[in-house]
């Protein structure tokens, strides 16, 4: 069942991106398109911005969740890491929606394409204390896979330098971060 939820979610990663990156592109008739300078953003970069930067304030959220309520330490240090890795990675994506002249898109907007939800963030609040570790750790597998995705997309057809060197470093979860996760999880008490 897990396998099939992850593969929808990376299907929905893929149709949102796409989504994202056609209403991008489209000009209007009075818009001249310009050719875009070496190295410059795509449409491709720009949903790749405006998903990351509401990606990394949840985790952010929900790092500082599990640094507060997770019972096993591991968990607690798991929550403090994703803080400090993805506070100064949010700070970069904040000013790179700003020099790209970019809308930022809300939490809601980037839902679908497999990243902790309100409703999700909202369960994990709630959850028991004997749940709530193994549930944060693979909702965060869970995000960390729609994030990875959605960097192969960028890596494949974005041109924007730092949001490449950013997506780089994403992309590497699935062979490192992901298999951590899971592992811990299975290995907590009443799993």
């Amino acid at each position: 069942m897990a396998t099939v939820r992850t593969a929808s979610r990376a299907v929905l990663v893929v149709a949102a991106f796409l989504a994202v990156a056609a209403a991008c592109s489209r000009l209007s008739a009075t818009e001249a398109p310009e050719p875009a300078p070496a190295g410059g953003p795509t449409a491709v970069d720009a949903a790749f911005v405006q998903h990351m930067l509401p990606h990394h304030r949840r985790a952010i959220e929900v790092g500082e969740l599990a640094a507060a309520r997770g019972t096993d330490p591991r968990v607690r240090a798991f929550g403090r890491r994703i803080v400090a890795e993805q506070t100064p990675e949010e700070q970069r994506l904040t000013s790179w929606v700003t020099e790209l002249g970019l809308t930022p898109q809300s939490g809601d907007a980037t839902a679908a394409a497999g990243w902790i939800d309100d409703a999700t963030l909202a369960r994990l609040t709630a959850a028991p204390a004997a749940e709530f570790d193994r549930d944060v750790l693979l909702a965060s597998a869970d995000s960390e896979t729609g994030a990875a995705e959605m960097s192969r997309l960028e890596l494949d057809g974005g041109t924007f330098g730092p949001a490449r060197e950013l997506a780089t470093s994403i992309s590497t979860a699935p062979t490192g971060e992901l298999p951590e996760l899971r592992r811990l999880a299975a290995d907590l008490p009443g799993s």
